[in-house]
């Protein structure tokens, strides 16, 4: 096998408006720690590309149009590429060049959220879109022209990083630390090699919001996956480290919780909870068991609808009407309401879901969307004794994507869809789509394997 890594700064020049916290209103104010884009190319019987970028998220504007400059480039197929979002919520939401499959509602030249989407221009974020296309494509032909010989391996740890913010109150649940709640600690590594066996790459899959810091703080960051990756950096120098945001929609990193309820960390003890997953990984690292993955690769994407409810506009005319709502959520009301009376309202939403084959035990199954740690449990049930690593924030962040149990307890994850020009919460049902277009496609590449 024969791989590559890259690494480039992409944190913006200017102050820009940061997307995470709804109550923020004015742009940055400078920069903790860079903000990157990281690349690793894999090559065995077919060529794949993670890329992983420190930003909220994207729109599929920035991922189709990133996907079809990879293709159109290298000859990289959709399917052979992933992009990973950190989430971190002290940088950046993505758009591109394709107004028709842009979210809407944040521009990162905007000086506060806006009631109507024609107050906002996206040039700036047209600018950067091209900016880190042209990076992209420039690393992506890096990696081409300098694989390299070596060894892809694979190490499974546990980690304590990360709690639940939804805990059950009798009436649903609460914005509370539940930490008694059933999440998915698993912590995955991936090692690459050289022929010498020095380590060259380290990509560290684990489910957690990068919100240790809260919306008071207005420098660019990483937040814990920043120090995170700089202390594994610094640990093997040469190495590039890449965080694989996991299935993370209702966690939080457990430093934040304070008893009963939440609190933000500073940036210094956000380098500190940095630091300890970095140990986490590092133990992996130094005393885990790992194994070669040698392939073949196989690779698969498929890109459901889910639905969701026919809420009526009367619904949101009475919260935006109500003088006790926040203003992000009035305003986010304001807009579905008049989306729905126009009818540019959304009541479906493509979901890219993908499947990876590294060997024919381990599986990488990535998915679009906050996907909530629950689905992670559900899959990796489901894969049984396969090692299988789950991803959200995966080609792409448009909202939630909360089960079926979820839906039904309510709480934000579940019912802030119409942040997002959703015409309301989604039905109960996706559960079954997600978890059936999951199974339909491991079958299709498990017999694609078994005929050669």
């Amino acid at each position: 096998m024969k791989f590559c890594c890259a690494s480039e700064d992409m944190t913006p020049d200017d102050p820009i408006f940061m997307h995470g916290y709804g109550a923020r209103q004015q742009k940055s104010a400078g920069v903790h720690d860079s903000l990157y884009v990281k690349a690793v190319m894999l090559s065995a019987n077919k060529t794949l590309l993670i890329l992983t970028i420190d930003a909220l998220g994207s729109d599929r504007s920035f991922v189709v149009g990133i996907k079809e400059a990879l293709r159109e480039a290298f000859g990289l197929a959709h399917d052979e590429v992933m992009i990973n979002f950190s989430h971190t919520h002290h940088s950046v939401f993505l758009t591109g060049l394709d107004a028709a499959t842009r979210r809407g509602g944040y521009s990162i030249a905007q000086d506060g959220w806006k009631d109507n989407e024609e107050e906002l221009d996206y040039s700036a974020d047209e600018a950067l879109y091209c900016r880190l296309r042209d990076t992209i494509v420039r690393m992506t032909d890096y990696c081409r022209s300098n694989l390299a010989e070596g060894d892809l391996s694979i190490g499974r740890g546990r980690s304590d990083f990360a709690v639940s913010r939804r805990r059950p109150d009798g009436a649903g649940v609460a914005w509370r630390p539940y930490y008694e709640g059933d999440i998915d600690k698993d912590l995955f590594v991936l090692k690459l090699t050289d022929r010498s066996g020095a380590v060259k790459g380290i990509l560290y899959n684990y489910g957690c919001h990068t919100t240790s810091m809260g919306s008071d703080n207005m420098l660019l960051s990483n937040d814990f996956a920043g120090a995170t990756s700089r202390v594994l950096e610094n640990t093997y120098p040469g190495a590039a480290a890449l965080f694989l945001q996991g299935c993370a929609g209702e966690l939080k990193p457990l430093k934040t919780a304070d008893g009963d309820k939440f609190r933000s960390l500073s940036a210094a003890e956000t380098e500190e909870a940095g630091a300890e997953l970095a140990a986490d990984v590092l133990k992996v690292m130094e005393s885990g068991e790992f194994r070669p993955v040698d392939g073949p690769f196989k690779t698969i994407l498929v890109d459901p609808l889910l639905y969701t409810e026919q809420t009526d506009s009367a619904f949101y005319d009475d919260m935006a009407a109500d003088p006790s709502t926040h203003f992000f959520y009035r305003s986010a009301a304001i807009r579905t309401s008049r989306a729905i009376r126009d009818g540019t309202v959304k009541d479906r939403l493509p979901h890219y879901i993908s499947i990876w084959h590294l060997d024919g035990q381990t599986r990488l199954v990535a998915m679009e969307g906050e996907v909530s740690t629950e689905y992670s449990l559900l899959i990796k049930k489901w894969f049984g004794s396969l090692t299988t690593m789950t991803l959200g924030y995966t080609n792409g962040v448009y909202c939630y994507v909360p089960t079926r149990k979820m839906i039904g307890e309510g709480g934000y994850e579940a019912s802030c869809n119409f942040f997002f020009n959703l015409r309301g919460p989604f039905v109960p049902e996706i559960e079954d789509i997600i978890l059936g277009q999951i199974v339909q496609a491991e079958m299709k590449l498990t017999e694609e394997s078994a005929q050669g």
